[in-house]
C-alpha cells in the first residue's frame, strides 16, 4: 500500500505524461508538414465565476511537486558535496523543485581528497542524493572509479536513494552502473536515462516509479445547428482505408506541462485548421494496458467555435488525416457501426448529444493557488468551478 500511495503521489503531483511512440511521431510530421502552425487560443470557461486562466509556464511550473526520492526534472548545477560525514548544512538544488531544497540534510566531507574521487551530487530533504550530470568524469574507468567510491560512502552515511542522469553523449556508462553500480533504469527520454538506485537493505525501495499513464483527449465540437466535426484518419487501427464509412473525433495525446483544455484547443486547430475554445469536460475514461504497458485516460473535451470563427474554414493536416467534415450528429453517434452499443465510447457519445441539446453541460475549470507556501496556480475541474465552494467557507 505504501508503494501504491507514493506512485499515485508521483502521477498526480509532477505533471509527467507517458507519450507513445505514434505521439512522438505524430508531433514531428506535424512539426514540418502542417503549415501554418498557430499557436493555440487561451481557453476559456463557460462559467462566469471561473478564475483567469494561468499562463503555460504557471501552470507547468505549478505541477513540480514531488514525493520521497522525488523524480529529477533537467538540472543547471549543483555543488559538489560527498557523503562522508552527516552535517546541518543546507543546500537549494534546482534539479528536483520542493525536493532538494534549503532544508533538504546534506552530507559534507570531511576528507577533501575523498570528496574528490567522488561523483558530485546534492542532497534531497527524502534522504537521498542526486548526482550532477554536468560534473561527470570523460572516461568509463573514471566513472567506474567514482561510482564506487561514491557508493561506499553513501552507504556509510546512510543514503537512501540515488539518481543518476547519464546524458546520452555519456551513454557508455550505462553499462558500468548497471552492472558494477547496481543502478536500474528508470525512464528515459531524448537526451538521457535516468538511472535509480536504492541502497538500505533493511527496507523495501521507496523511490517512485516512472510515470504511470498517458493521457489524451478528444474534442467534441458543434457548431451548434447540428452538425460535429468528424476526421477520418489516414494511419493506425481506425484508417479510414480499412474502415471507409468510421467518421470520429479528433483525437491526441497531451504534451507535458499542457492543461487538458488547451490540448484539445491544439489538437483541433493542428489537424483541421478549425479554431476553438474550451467549454467544458464532458467525461473521463481510464483504461489500463495500453501503451508500452501503461495506463490511459482519456478526457471528453467540449469546445466551441472561437467568436467570429467560421465553420466551413476546414484546413485539413493531410500527413495525419484522410478527411474532416461537419457532419450530423447522427453520423458520429447513431449511425457510427464501429461503436458497439452499451460500450464506453456508447456512453460517451452520449453525453456528447446530451450537450448539444443543452441537456448536459459537463465540468467546467478554475485556475486556483497550490497552497503550502508555494507560488503558482494548478487548474482544477469540477461541477461548480467557483471559488465560493471552499472548505473554509463551510460553516456549522
Amino acid at each position: 500500500r505504501v508503494h501504491a500511495r507514493y506512485h499515485l503521489r508521483m502521477s498526480l503531483t509532477t505533471g509527467h505524461v507517458v507519450s507513445s511512440t505514434r505521439g512522438l511521431l505524430l508531433r514531428a510530421i506535424r512539426s514540418r508538414a502542417c503549415t501554418p502552425t498557430v499557436a493555440p487560443s487561451p481557453v476559456r470557461s463557460a462559467y462566469p465565476t471561473t478564475a483567469s486562466r494561468p499562463s503555460a509556464s504557471a501552470v507547468a511550473g505549478s505541477l513540480r511537486s514531488l514525493p520521497r526520492g522525488a523524480a529529477p526534472y533537467p538540472s543547471s548545477s549543483f555543488a559538489s558535496i560527498a557523503a562522508v560525514g552527516r552535517s546541518t548544512a543546507r543546500l537549494h538544488s534546482t534539479i528536483i523543485p520542493q525536493a532538494a531544497t534549503a532544508d533538504a540534510d546534506v552530507f559534507e566531507a570531511t576528507d577533501t581528497d575523498a570528496e574528490r574521487k567522488m561523483l558530485g551530487h546534492a542532497a534531497d530533504r527524502y534522504g537521498g542524493v542526486i548526482v550532477d550530470d554536468a560534473t561527470l568524469p570523460d572516461t568509463v574507468d573514471a566513472f567506474a572509479a567514482q561510482l564506487e567510491a561514491s557508493i561506499a560512502a553513501w552507504i556509510a552515511a546512510g543514503v537512501r536513494g540515488v539518481w543518476l542522469k547519464i546524458p546520452k553523449e555519456r551513454a557508455e556508462y550505462v553499462g558500468t552502473a548497471v552492472h558494477a553500480g547496481g543502478f536500474g533504469f528508470h525512464h528515459a527520454e531524448p537526451d538521457y536515462v535516468m538511472m535509480t538506485r536504492w541502497l538500505p537493505t533493511d527496507e523495501p525501495d521507496m523511490l517512485p516509479p516512472n510515470a504511470s499513464h498517458q493521457v489524451g483527449v478528444g474534442a467534441f465540437v458543434h457548431d451548434g445547428k447540428g452538425r460535429v466535426l468528424l476526421v477520418q484518419e489516414r494511419r493506425g487501427p481506425a484508417a479510414a482505408a480499412s474502415r471507409p464509412d468510421f467518421w470520429k473525433l479528433p483525437t491526441g495525446l497531451v504534451e507535458q506541462g499542457e492543461d487538458i483544455p488547451a490540448a484539445a484547443v491544439r489538437e483541433v486547430e493542428e489537424e483541421t485548421g478549425v479554431k476553438t475554445e474550451f467549454h467544458s469536460i464532458l467525461g473521463i475514461r481510464h483504461g489500463h494496458n495500453v501503451a508500452f504497458g501503461k495506463s490511459d485516460m482519456f478526457f471528453l473535451v467540449a469546445l466551441r467555435l472561437r467568436d467570429g470563427e467560421d465553420a466551413s474554414a476546414i484546413r485539413m493536416c493531410e500527413q495525419e488525416l484522410a478527411d474532416a467534415q461537419w457532419r450530423s450528429i447522427e453520423d458520429m453517434a447513431v449511425r457510427n457501426q464501429h461503436i458497439m452499443p452499451g460500450s464506453h465510447m456508447d456512453h460517451m457519445y452520449g453525453l456528447c448529444v446530451e450537450h448539444a441539446a443543452g441537456r448536459y453541460a459537463g465540468m467546467g475549470w478554475q485556475a486556483l493557488p497550490i497552497g503550502f507556501n508555494r507560488d503558482g496556480t494548478v487548474t482544477t475541474y469540477s461541477n461548480a468551478p467557483t471559488r465560493e465552494i471552499m472548505g473554509k467557507n463551510m460553516r456549522s
